[in-house]
């Protein structure tokens, strides 16, 4: 497929504390004999994405040793400690000039597949990328997500009504933006946030 004339640009979220995971950095865990977030940098990186920016803050440093940076530009969320609520903002303030879409990735998704992301990518530019594409496994909504940049800054002048709670995509769905569901892997649905997803 080729690639779109206006970039689509994604934005891998990896700054959170994996708070769940106690002292144990899960983007780090191995899985199938990589990292989580190497598995995850890798599958983006053989997309037919245009940009593929890495947001980083807890052990930054840590991260940024264990990852292969080829394609990847690094963004440093100093406010991590807010949430990922702070590395969405963050977003805001990186999108290049010629950024149509954007893609919303979690780095615990190893198994989100450059397959599915291609495939977001083509629904997207179907519907003259005006349109929000979300992934979904037999009815399960999943991540990333795939939006027009107009979009993206309309929620974030409503940062307000986003919370741990209230996250992008039932913003989105509450405001009732014109999106689609994209069928897409179980991988879509599956991220590490606990020792007990890695023991299955």
């Amino acid at each position: 497929m080729e690639k779109s004339l206006n970039k689509i640009e994604c934005f891998i979220l990896a700054a959170g504390m994996s708070k769940r995971m106690g002292k144990v950095n899960k983007l780090l865990k191995i899985v199938n004999n990589n990292t989580v977030i190497n598995h995850t940098l890798t599958n983006h990186s053989e997309s037919n994405l245009d940009n593929i920016n890495l947001i980083v803050g807890y052990e930054k440093n840590l991260i940024l040793e264990h990852i292969f940076k080829s394609k990847i530009s690094i963004i440093e969320n100093k406010d991590y400690e807010d949430g990922m609520l702070s590395s969405i903002l963050a977003i805001n303030e990186n999108i290049d000039h010629n950024t149509s879409g954007i893609l919303i990735s979690l780095a615990d998704m190893p198994y989100v597949s450059s397959s599915d992301i291609n495939k977001l990518i083509e629904v997207f530019n179907e519907n003259n990328q005006k349109i929000i594409c979300i992934p979904e496994y037999i009815g399960k909504l999943g991540n990333p997500i795939l939006l027009p940049v107009e979009i993206y800054k309309n929620l974030v002048d409503e940062k307000n009504k986003l919370s741990k709670d209230r996250g992008l995509k039932k913003l989105i769905l509450e405001k009732k933006y014109n999106y689609k569901k994209v069928s897409l892997s179980e991988g879509v649905t599956i991220d590490f946030d606990t020792i007990e997803d890695f023991n299955l």
